[in-house]
């Protein structure tokens, strides 16, 4: 592999271009940097060169990165961030462990945010750091120390060392339900306002298949309201919008406090559910223990 000194021109320059990016303009970092606006701009000129591809689109008062500087951003600030944690760690070894854990925005959302102060409270010595987003995680990058993954396991990037089965059926708020007529039943749901999401993640199952599952038919034609994030969807389903699929373990609080109900007594259980993957070089962590055993037991005192 080529050397570091090879691939990246400057340390600087990059610390310049994380600066500019995070700040919104090249004043500001000069600003945070203690160095004149002409140097910043010197320094993102000599890395666009170096790339040979623009990274910022100036504006009059504004800059907005480019789709090639997205792409550097996310690196270069997450490398940053790593960084700077493990010099505050070398240089303050008694600060609080760091426990790094990554989920979906829904599971993250609906299910962990709820239960999180019971480990809180167990563990208080550790400093817990979560990540939340439906792009996909691969511990392999170092960047998380657990995921709390839906899929079908065997995964190629860690352990599952816990896990928690679903399964799906109708949900829609209270008084959504209550206007369906009395002699309603799911072999008609496709006539009803069905809420609809675009999955990041191909596998997440949709409305169509679930109607395959469930042997039921399904619509004719494409849901009128979707969204991209499962989140939203069942927020929509709350306000009254229409029916969306409910995951049952998932939404156990909306469930429970009465914001959802469900309709029918149909489930479809497609062989997804809710792991808890490790990587192997992080499995014997005491953190990453004291975390897999708190969540062997949240599972199982689940609906």
């Amino acid at each position: 592999m080529a050397s570091l000194k090879r691939i990246v021109p400057s340390l600087g320059a990059l610390a310049v271009f994380e600066a500019a990016a995070r700040l919104g303009g090249f004043t500001r970092a000069a600003d945070e940097l203690g160095v004149t606006q002409a140097a910043v701009s010197r320094q993102i000129r000599a890395l666009e060169d170096d790339f040979k591809a623009r990274l910022f689109v100036r504006g009059h008062r504004s800059i907005q990165l480019t789709d090639a500087g997205r792409v550097l951003y996310e690196a270069v600030g997450q490398s940053f961030e790593r960084i700077a944690e493990a010099v505050e760690t070398v240089k303050n070894p008694t600060r609080p462990e760091v426990l790094t854990v990554a989920t979906t925005l829904a599971f993250s959302h609906f299910w962990l945010l709820p239960h999180l102060t019971a480990f809180r409270a167990e563990r208080p010595d550790l400093e817990l750091k979560v990540i939340s987003k439906d792009t996909p995680t691969d511990l392999r990058d170092g960047e998380v120390d657990v995921v709390l993954r839906f899929g079908k396991p065997p995964f190629r990037d860690g352990t599952v060392l816990v896990s928690q089965p679903e399964m799906a059926y109708p949900v829609a708020s209270p008084d959504f339900a209550a206007s369906l007529p009395a002699d309603f039943d799911l072999y008609h749901l496709a006539d009803y306002p069905l809420i609809d999401i675009d999955p990041a993640v191909p596998t997440w199952m949709t409305w169509r298949e679930w109607f395959r599952l469930a042997g039921i038919r399904p619509p004719a034609r494409r849901s009128g309201l979707r969204f991209n994030h499962y989140s939203d969807a069942v927020y929509a389903a709350i306000n009254g919008e229409g029916v969306t699929l409910g995951w049952h373990r998932l939404l156990e609080r909306p469930l429970a406090d009465g914001r959802l109900v469900r309709l029918g007594e149909k489930a479809v259980e497609p062989g997804d559910g809710h792991h808890l993957v490790v990587s192997e070089r992080e499995a014997q962590r005491p953190a990453v223990i004291a975390f897999v055993d708190w969540i062997e037991r949240s599972f199982a005192t689940s609906l």
